[in-house]
C-alpha cells in the first residue's frame, strides 16, 4: 500500500495542534462552567423563591383568618410588581379552592395540583412545563400557611433568566476560549517562522550543494540567530537543539568536502594503478612495436658503416631510420601520454583520434591473433566532452578485454571468428559507441555483478579485476552511460554513451 504523503508547513501544524487542544479543554470546561453555573443558580433562585413564599404566608396570616381578599390580593400583587422574574404568586385554602392570584386572565387549572405539601413538609419545590404557560419553565415554591391548616402559598419563578444567565456566563467563556485561541496563533505563527527560519537556511544550503563541486569550490557555511530581526547583532543567544542541528550539520558537509577529496585522490590512485597494469599487459606488444624499429635502424647503421662513400644508397637508408625513430617515438609518446597524470579538464574532443590512440597500443596482440578490426567510426562525428588520457583509458580497457575474450574462445576453437567491430552514431545529446566482438561472451547472470571492484571473468592470475570498475566510474564522471549486451559463446557489445560538446 502506498504512503500518503503531503506537505504541511509547521505553522500550521503548530496551529492545528493548538486550536486542537484550545477546543477540546474549551468544550470540556464550558460543559462543567454549564452545569456547575446552573447548579449554583438553581439552588439561589430557590432560596429566593422559598424566602419570597415564606414572607407571604407570614404576612397573610391574619387577612386569611379573617377573610380579608382584597388585602391579600394587594399584598400578593404589590410583591409581583417589585421582582420582574415572579410569573405568578397565588394562595389556596386548605380545601385547594383558590383564594387570590396573579393572573391577569383566568387561573390555570393544571397548575392546582402541580406541586403539592405532603406529611409534615416545611415547604416543597417542583419544576413546572405547563402548557396553558406558554412552555414557560417555571420554579413552582409550595410553603404552607399555619402548618397548611389554613392553606398554601404558591409562587412561580421563571426559569428563563437562570437559563440566560448561565448562556452569558458560557458566552463570555467562549470569548476567553477565542482570545486564548487567537493568542495562540499568533504564537504559532511566530514560533514557527522562529523555528522555521533556521531550518529553511539548513534547507537552502542542502538544496545548493553540488556534489560534483564538492572537493573544487569553498564549502557554503550556515549561519543562524547572529542578528535580532536580522538587523541588532545578538551579544549572546541561549543555544538550542536547532543551533546543534546548524553545528552538525556545517561540521557534517566539512566532513563529506574531506571525505571526497580522498575519495577523488584515491580513485585518481586506482586509475594510475589500473594504467600501470595495463602497460604491464602489453609490455610484450609495446617491446615488439620498439625492437623492430630498432632492428631496422641497426641494419641500417651497418650498411651505411659498411659503404659511407655510397651517397645515394645513404640517403635511402637515412630514410628509412628516419622513419624507424618517428615510429618508436609515436609508441613511446603514446604510451608516455597514457601512463602520465593528467589535469580531469573536459574539452572537445574526437572520438576517431582516442580510438586510434588505442588501437595503436593493442595493435601488437591484434596482428599475433590475427584478429581483424573493422572500424565503422565515419570522420565526421561530432566532438564529444570529456578527458583525453581517461577515455584512451576506457577504450584501452575495452579493447583488451574483447581481445582476451577473443583468445580465450580461440583456445577452445581454433577455428571461431576473430573479429571486433567498432561503431558509432549520434542519439540525442550523446554519441553512441560500440565495440562488439565475437569472444566468448558473458553469462546473463554475470552481467549485473562485471562493474564491481574484483570481480573477473578471466582466467586465475590474468587480470585485476577493476578495469571495467575503473571504466564506470570514468564514463559516470562524465556524465555518460555505459551497458553490456552478452550472448554466451557469441560475444559481447559494449554500449558507450558520452555527451556531445556543445
Amino acid at each position: 500500500m502506498t504512503e500518503l504523503k503531503f506537505k504541511l508547513p509547521l505553522f500550521w501544524k503548530f496551529s492545528l495542534a493548538i486550536i486542537t487542544i484550545v477546543l477540546t479543554f474549551g468544550s470540556i470546561n464550558s460543559i462543567l462552567i454549564y452545569n456547575n453555573v446552573q447548579t449554583a443558580l438553581q439552588a439561589e433562585t430557590e432560596k429566593r423563591a422559598l424566602f419570597i413564599a415564606r414572607s407571604i404566608a407570614n404576612q397573610i396570616t391574619s387577612s386569611i383568618l379573617f377573610e380579608d381578599y382584597i388585602s391579600l390580593q394587594n399584598i400578593i400583587s404589590s410583591i409581583k410588581e417589585i421582582d420582574e422574574n415572579i410569573y405568578y404568586i397565588f394562595i389556596s385554602d386548605n380545601k385547594n379552592n383558590v383564594l387570590v392570584h396573579t393572573f391577569s386572565t383566568d387561573f390555570p387549572s393544571e397548575l392546582i395540583n402541580a406541586n403539592t405539601i405532603k406529611g409534615n413538609q416545611s415547604f416543597n419545590t417542583q419544576l413546572l412545563l405547563l402548557k396553558d404557560l406558554n412552555n414557560e419553565i417555571i420554579l413552582d415554591v409550595a410553603v404552607p400557611i399555619l402548618d397548611g391548616k389554613v392553606g398554601l402559598v404558591r409562587v412561580g419563578l421563571k426559569e428563563t433568566s437562570i437559563i440566560a444567565d448561565v448562556q452569558k456566563t458560557v458566552n463570555i467563556f467562549w470569548l476567553m476560549v477565542a482570545a486564548f485561541l487567537t493568542v495562540g496563533i499568533i504564537g504559532a505563527l511566530i514560533f514557527a517562522k522562529f523555528i522555521t527560519k533556521p531550518i529553511k537556511a539548513i534547507q537552502s544550503v542542502a538544496e545548493n550543494i553540488e556534489l560534483n563541486q564538492i572537493g573544487k569550490q569553498e564549502i557554503p557555511q550556515i549561519k543562524i540567530r547572529e542578528k535580532f530581526l536580522n538587523r541588532i547583532k545578538m551579544l549572546f543567544r541561549a543555544e538550542d537543539e536547532i543551533d546543534i542541528l546548524a553545528d552538525k550539520f556545517n561540521q557534517m558537509i566539512l566532513r563529506l568536502d574531506n571525505a571526497y577529496r580522498d575519495l577523488q585522490n584515491a580513485q585518481s590512485t586506482i586509475i594510475q594503478s589500473e594504467k600501470l597494469a595495463t602497460v604491464g599487459t602489453l609490455t610484450a606488444g609495446l617491446a615488439h612495436e620498439i625492437n623492430n624499429p630498432i632492428a631496422g635502424l641497426q641494419n641500417c647503421i651497418r650498411r651505411i658503416q659498411n659503404d659511407p662513400s655510397n651517397v645515394e644508397q645513404n640517403i635511402k637508408y637515412i630514410n628509412m631510420m628516419e622513419t624507424a625513430v618517428d615510429k618508436i617515438e609515436k609508441v613511446v609518446g603514446n604510451l608516455l601520454n597514457f601512463t602520465r597524470k593528467q589535469s580531469g579538464d573536459f574539452i572537445s574532443l574526437s572520438i576517431n583520434e582516442i580510438v586510434e590512440n588505442s588501437l595503436l597500443l593493442v595493435s601488437h596482440r591484434l596482428e599475433k591473433l590475427r584478429i581483424s578490426i573493422t572500424n565503422y567510426l565515419s570522420a565526421d562525428l561530432p566532438k564529444i566532452k570529456g578527458n583525453k588520457n581517461q577515455l584512451e583509458q576506457v577504450f584501452l580497457n575495452l579493447l583488451i578485454n574483447a581481445i582476451d575474450s577473443i583468445e580465450e574462445k580461440n583456445q577452445v576453437n581454433p577455428d571461431c571468428e576473430k573479429r571486433i567491430i567498432l561503431s558509432a552514431r549520434r542519439e540525442s545529446d550523446f554519441l553512441k559507441i560500440q565495440i562488439q566482438d565475437t569472444g566468448k561472451g558473458i553469462p546473463k547472470n554475470l552481467l549485473e555483478k562485471i562493474f564491481d571492484p574484483f570481480f573477473t571473468t578471466k582466467s586465475p592470475g590474468k587480470g585485476t579485476g577493476l578495469g571495467l570498475s575503473v571504466v564506470y566510474n570514468i564514463i559516470e564522471t562524465h556524465n555518460g552511460k555505459i551497458y553490456f549486451e552478452s550472448e554466451e559463446g557469441k560475444g559481447i557489445t559494449v554500449n558507450l554513451l558520452l555527451p556531445i560538446y556543445k
